[in-house]
């Protein structure tokens, strides 16, 4: 395996059964088998608390967009299996330059400074 490309987790679900995982914002649901009904986390949307849900078949992929718990659901028929495959991990180098960009947007928001 290549050493920057994240490792994927599969899980099996039997049909009807349902199952929780914790995952991060940007983490790949890929349908290997049968069919999922998916879950995100909720979240607000206009003062609205809502949850994205989609069906995934075999080879659709979903982007997870919320930290948090994912429900999946094999549908009826037979059993499912999804990878999971993590959002690739922030490099040292990146990690320093969002800092530093953070602290220079801290520092014109504290002059008054707004960016448009």
């Amino acid at each position: 395996m290549h050493p920057s490309r994240p490792r994927s987790d599969t899980t099996c679900i039997d049909p009807g059964d349902r199952l929780q995982l914790h995952v991060p914002r940007g983490t790949l649901l890929f349908a290997v088998e049968g069919q999922v009904h998916m879950v995100e986390p909720p979240r607000w949307l206009a003062e609205q608390m809502v949850s994205v849900e989609q069906h995934l078949s075999p080879g659709q992929v979903h982007e997870v967009g919320q930290d948090g718990w994912v429900q999946l659901t094999a549908l009826a028929g037979a059993p499912a299996r999804v990878a999971r495959v993590p959002p690739p991990a922030v490099g040292p180098r990146l990690a320093a330059g969002l800092a530093k960009m953070r602290r220079a947007v801290a520092l014109l928001a504290r002059r008054g400074i707004r960016m448009a």
